[in-house]
């Protein structure tokens, strides 16, 4: 076939939107063919290949469709005259496809960062993520469902045992024959929690969702999914109570062991792990977890004898081997969502049964998308939505009946500056 000049295919096109209007009854108003020429215009623009715009369907694999998705040009032209006449009530999907619009951030073709990358000229069915590292704080948790908007979780009252009472008020006592019997009864009371609503949303465009040879719905459901564990991860450590779960680190029964005296600033000392391990109230299920900055210092702490010492952790050649992932006999889970080196929270001792999480029943991710949102910009959004709340169950450290030193759950070094 013969190169046909854009001039002779626009000659041509105007002749078949003339006669197919005019077929269907319809004049052609002065706007409707302005409206006409500058979408035709503006297909032309970038100079699509002409022969292969006029190959029939079926004859040739094709990755896109010239045609936008019309059958004919005059299936095309009366879809035009149908929004023209109704002043833009009614108008095809088709004819917006051919329209491209700002929609704001989104995913897309154009921006590489932001799925541009996706859609090269050739690409491997496969995508390189950096590993999101969950430390499971949630399968550690006390799990609540819940089926309404907040629940009251009920405690023993009594963490000052100094006085002899347990369980807030209870006391047993010797009597002498015939002595009198004094009344005692448990004390209680209550923590709430309440659902706080966590919210993910991002847009897609039709293009990027058709184009790819990566599934991108159901990777942006597991990144969303890898996102939520991360965030959950981190406020169940740091978070502060408002409109938020409340952090181990803010709560009121966590107990920061002091510093050593003279110990110097972003500092770790074996001194300050044994204090750990003697504050944890129940050892049975509990796991350190520190911020990998600790790793050198876990290391490198020795036990003092005379002016020498002896490594405590690494014995002697132990660098040739595989590092330890336990302190103290316990799991040591590193977590970047513990604090740096030297701040409170570098390294924690925690028993996570302790900690509340108040989940909506069935405890799922809602997910959803939609087209109409976005419609006009041709992006499809996406949504994720978890409703929970959490906090640590003990309202206050323990005190024991003949020590001083409080025992909590949740433990960690005071900072060291």
């Amino acid at each position: 076939m013969a190169q046909m000049t854009k001039e002779q295919l626009e000659a041509i096109i105007a002749d078949q939107v003339k006669n197919q209007l005019e077929t269907a009854g319809a004049k052609m108003s002065g706007e409707l063919k302005e409206q006409i020429e500058s979408v035709v215009k503006s297909i032309l623009k970038e100079g699509p290949d002409i022969r292969k715009m006029l190959i029939p369907d079926g004859t040739e694999q094709r990755t896109e469709d010239p045609k936008a998705g019309f059958k004919s040009f005059s299936e095309f032209a009366l879809a035009v005259k149908s929004a023209e006449v109704s002043r833009g009530r009614t108008i095809d999907k088709r004819l917006d496809n051919l329209t491209t619009k700002a929609a704001g951030a989104s995913t897309n073709e154009a921006d590489a960062e932001y799925g541009g990358f996706l859609i090269p000229e050739e690409f491997r069915n496969s995508l390189l993520e950096v590993a999101v590292r969950k430390s499971n704080i949630l399968s550690l948790a006390q799990s609540i469902p819940m089926a309404t908007n907040a629940i009251n979780i009920p405690y023993v009252s009594g963490n000052d045992r100094s006085g002899g009472l347990i369980h807030g008020g209870i006391e047993f006592k010797w009597l002498d024959e015939e002595g009198q019997k004094n009344e005692s009864r448990p004390k209680f009371g209550k923590i709430q929690l309440r659902l706080r609503k966590m919210a993910g949303l991002v847009y897609a465009s039709d293009e990027i969702l058709e184009d790819s040879p990566i599934s991108l719905e159901p990777l942006l459901t597991r990144m969303f999914s890898d996102a939520l564990a991360w965030q959950l991860d981190n406020v169940f450590i740091n978070g502060t109570g408002a409109g938020k779960p409340l952090g181990v680190l803010n709560a009121p029964c966590l107990i920061q062991v002091a510093k050593e005296a003279n110990q110097a600033a972003d500092t770790i000392l074996y001194e300050n792990v044994l204090k750990m391990y003697a504050r944890m109230w129940d050892k049975s299920s509990s796991i350190f977890m520190g911020n990998d900055d600790i790793f050198v210092q876990l290391a490198s702490m020795s036990l003092a004898i005379g002016t020498a010492g002896a490594p405590v952790w690494l014995p002697a050649g132990g660098a040739s081997g595989k590092p330890y992932d336990t302190l103290m006999g316990k799991p040591l889970v590193f977590c970047e969502h513990c604090q740096k080196l030297g701040d409170m929270g570098d390294l924690m001792f925690a028993d996570w049964s302790q900690y509340l999480v108040g989940q909506k029943s069935g405890g799922v991710v809602q997910f959803a998308s939609s087209i109409h949102l976005k419609f006009d910009y041709d992006q499809t959004a996406f949504r994720f939505v978890f409703r929970v709340d959490g906090q640590p169950w003990w309202p206050t450290a323990v005190t024991p009946r003949y020590s001083g030193d409080t025992l909590s759950p949740f433990i960690t070094i005071a900072e060291r500056t």
